[in-house]
């Protein structure tokens, strides 16, 4: 039960990685907009900062971006249930409650896979041309 604990504990932290690298680059590229006072949510200036980008890279970025936010999401705030029973032939995962209600399980292995895409994401945000 550690393990996913921890798996769990690192893709959030992971998010919150990206979320410093988005926010980084959000205030190079506007300056100005980013030192106003917003409750929005770093994805959503990001959104609104890219809209009219219509290079691939940043295309696919976006769309890497935003898978990795939905499984975050899910662990976020819809976090429910978790199994780790060392003497079952199942993996270790936690259940979530998606917002349309139904149940989604994430394995330890998947959130391992998450962080080390999270990692790259991070890194290709950090690399992104001024």
């Amino acid at each position: 039960m550690r393990d996913l604990m921890a798996a769990v504990g690192e893709v959030l932290l992971f998010w919150g990685f990206l979320e410093t690298a988005m926010r980084e680059y959000l205030a190079v590229i506007d300056p100005v907009e980013a030192i106003l006072p917003t409750k929005a949510p770093v994805l959503s200036q990001w959104r609104k900062a890219k809209a009219d980008r219509r290079d691939a890279r940043f295309v696919q970025l976006f769309a890497d971006i935003e898978e990795a936010a939905e499984l975050r999401n899910c662990l976020a705030h819809g976090l429910s249930s978790a199994s780790a029973d060392p003497r079952s032939r199942e993996e270790a995962a936690v259940i979530c409650i998606t917002p349309d209600g139904s149940r989604r399980s994430i394995t330890i292995y998947e959130m391992h896979e998450a962080r080390d895409r999270l990692h790259r994401v991070t890194n290709r945000v950090r690399d992104l041309p001024i």
